[in-house]
């Protein structure tokens, strides 16, 4: 996204939109609306501000908001299996879930398995960017573009890693979020 918000026809483009009931939002005037199934919505507050794309769970199983990324709109050599560490990349994503502004920088080798992992969450989803590479984590945040990101932590219980998205550490310090990837042999 370039100065502005992704319009419906960029995200048709990029990604795989589903949602199997109705959802209302707010229009860019700050007036409710309701978005018909399977249509995404831009949200705004209520004087308009744009927040980003509102994804939330359904009423019913099966109901939520599903988004996934076109892995055919990524350059090739991120998608690359063969390449020891052509793969790693950084993902950025900017996303409010109702407690406030959050700017994540994730390390992985998945790419497209990442973006799904994220756009899975509820909340408003700002900015989504990937750039190749792992860059540096200092102190717990990467700089990037004025901004700096959080490296999110580990999520453990009793030392080992849980969740359905593990966050894994490469050995030289950084965090990796594969999504069910293999970590290259020397990391």
């Amino acid at each position: 996204m370039a100065d502005g918000d992704l319009t419906s026809t960029e995200l048709d483009l990029a990604f795989d939109f589903s949602r199997s009931e109705s959802g209302g939002w707010r229009d860019a005037a700050g007036a409710l609306q309701i978005a018909a199934p399977g249509v995404a919505r831009f949200d705004h507050d209520p004087v308009g501000k744009p927040l980003g794309l509102l994804i939330t769970p359904g009423v019913e199983l099966g109901g939520a908001d599903r988004c996934t990324v076109d892995p055919l709109i990524l350059p090739i050599d991120l998608l690359d299996t063969e390449a020891p560490g052509a793969r790693n990349v950084t993902v950025f994503h900017r996303f409010d879930t109702g407690s406030g502004e959050q700017r994540r920088a994730c390390y992985s080798r998945n790419v497209t398995a990442t973006i799904d992992a994220l756009l899975r969450q509820a909340g408003h989803h700002i900015e989504l960017g990937v750039v190749r590479g792992h860059r540096p984590n200092v102190d717990g945040f990467i700089h990037f573009r004025g901004e700096q990101w959080l490296v999110p932590a580990p999520l453990t219980v009793g030392g080992a890693v849980i969740g359905t998205s593990p966050v894994l550490g490469d050995g030289a310090g950084h965090q990796l979020i594969v999504c069910g990837a293999e970590p290259d042999a020397g990391g």
